[in-house]
């Protein structure tokens, strides 16, 4: 870690090398293909199983870049947004003829059972830019990325994946969802499903996000009130920020934000950036940008126990779902699990596993299992990053090929959490809680200050006990229902045309 102070601009840009992920070197990069074949018969092993956690694709700004930059040079970033429905069956240039991909249904995991009342599709097509929102290079990024796993796993796998024999996960918010829709049209449309399955139907299953750990919001009031005691406290500024804080108000007329960031690299990867204001070490932009950078590392770093704690039930979830696949008990061989930059980070910090490096417009986190005939139960797994297999601490020692044992993928600060009383406790938060920014010391202050995610609401209720007995109720709900279970699948009827993709029905 760097030392206290003013940190390298170039080492920040470094680590966020490739944030645009153009299409499609980087997509097929990360999804190299199983261990050969010769390799895993030598060794008793068959392939069984693969998971993919990715970030959604290229998007519009969340945050307002009105709020950061002068009016004129605010309305230079913005970017068109030209995907709607008919561009997704049929992407401009494929041909006059829309393809059959149909829609997907969204369906809510475990919280509660979706009603079967209907409701009034609405479409809005037509409406320009908006935030949450898929850029058209999303579209492109997600057929390359689509097209290698593909390529290189379909064939692979015991039996050719069809979109009703695939598990499809995402969080409740539109560019994830779109982004799963993307993928698996990419997948099993276009001209990529049998001609048996392609009226098929399939489904996106997702939970409210105020509870889903995918979303980095699994139900811990103690780990939230430890980020909030953070987001609450004053952090000290180095004369290289101030300095910074200067001249974005001397340059651009508005005060410097951490959100600043966002309309920053969206502009960026969109090609809005003038000429004039580009991204490097010496302009005031790369400045910005490396700020941000090492705010939100050193977020996650300090805070590595707070992070473990929201992200736990997700790695829980699919080191379930991966012994259920071993086991010959879990008929979808294949799982995708849409996500967000902010998750996949200190899902990495969690297991040991984060060298630093941002997660760029999908990125997938490959996790390929393996299955040994010799050993009936016994199942490993390789975790890769961009092609590149990851070193998990808890792995250690590792198995046949460096395979790791499914059973030490998850440090024990994660699999301990299976227990749900254990988590309640872990979760609790510490009777001095309310007074910790009070009594805190100068050092603690600064150490905790780095934990404020930005835009990060409230989430601490005024009494700590009334916490505890709503948490009790929620962590029972989740557990419960979205990691000792499997899936629940119901029918749905009604489809939503949702953000100019076809997207699923709000219940």
């Amino acid at each position: 870690e760097p030392a206290e102070g003013r940190h390298s601009v170039e080492e920040a840009l470094r680590f966020y090398a490739d944030q645009c992920a153009h299409p499609p070197v980087p997509q097929r990069a990360s999804v190299p293909g199983p261990l050969p074949q010769e390799d895993l018969e030598a060794h008793g092993l068959e392939f069984a199983g693969l998971h993919v956690i990715f970030r959604h694709g290229a998007r519009t700004m969340m945050h307002d870049p009105f709020a950061c930059f002068s009016p004129d040079f605010a309305s230079r970033l913005l970017s068109r947004c030209d995907v709607r429905a008919g561009d997704v069956y049929a992407w401009p240039g494929e041909g006059s003829e829309a393809v059959d991909a149909p829609p997907l249904l969204k369906k809510y995991r475990g919280i509660y059972e979706p009603t079967a009342a209907g409701a009034n599709a609405v479409a809005q097509s037509g409406l320009g830019c908006g935030p949450d929102q898929l850029l058209d290079e999303a579209i492109l990024q997600f057929d390359a990325l689509g097209q290698a796993i593909r390529e290189n796993y379909f064939s692979r796998l015991s039996k050719e994946p069809t979109l009703n024999s695939t598990s499809l996960y995402s969080t409740d918010t539109t560019r994830t969802l779109a982004s799963t829709y993307a993928l698996q049209r990419a997948l099993f449309g276009a001209g990529n499903a049998h001609r048996e399955h392609k009226a098929e139907l399939g489904s996106v299953e997702t939970r409210p996000e105020s509870v889903d750990a995918w979303a980095r919001r699994s139900p811990c009031p103690g780990a939230e009130a430890t980020l909030q005691a953070a987001h609450e406290a004053q952090p000290p500024t180095d004369v290289g920020e101030i300095e910074l804080h200067r001249r974005w108000l001397a340059t651009f007329g508005k005060p410097f934000s951490s959100k600043c960031h966002d309309p920053i690299m969206v502009a960026h990867c969109s090609g809005k950036l003038p000429p004039d204001q580009g991204i490097n070490a010496s302009s005031l932009l790369g400045e910005a940008i490396a700020a941000d950078y090492w705010r939100k590392r050193s977020m996650y770093l300090r805070s590595k126990e707070a992070w473990t704690l929201l992200v736990a039930p997700a790695w829980l979830e699919l080191q379930d779902f991966a012994r259920r696949q071993a086991a010959g008990s879990e008929p979808r061989t294949l799982a995708f699990w849409a996500t967000h930059d902010t998750v996949i980070t200190p899902m990495l910090v969690a297991l040991g596993a984060w060298d630093g490096t941002w997660p760029h417009y999908t990125e997938a986190i490959v996790l390929e299992l393996y299955r040994s005939r010799e050993k009936p139960g016994t199942a490993y797994v390789r975790l890769l990053r961009r092609g590149r297999s990851l070193e998990v601490p808890s792995c250690q020692p590792v198995g046949p090929l460096g395979l790791c044992d499914l059973e030490r993928l998850l440090p024990p600060a994660v699999s301990k959490q299976r227990d749900p009383q254990l988590r309640l406790q872990l979760c609790s938060p510490p009777p001095a809680a309310a007074s910790t920014s009070a009594t805190a010391t100068a050092a603690e202050a600064a150490a905790i200050a780095e934990l404020r995610p930005p835009g990060s609401p409230p989430c601490v209720a005024p009494s700590a006990a009334a916490v505890a007995a709503a948490a009790a109720v929620a962590l029972a709900a989740a557990f419960s229902a979205g990691v000792a279970v499997g899936r629940r699948r119901r029918p749905v009827r009604s489809v939503l045309s949702l953000s100019g993709l076809p997207a699923p029905l709000l219940q």
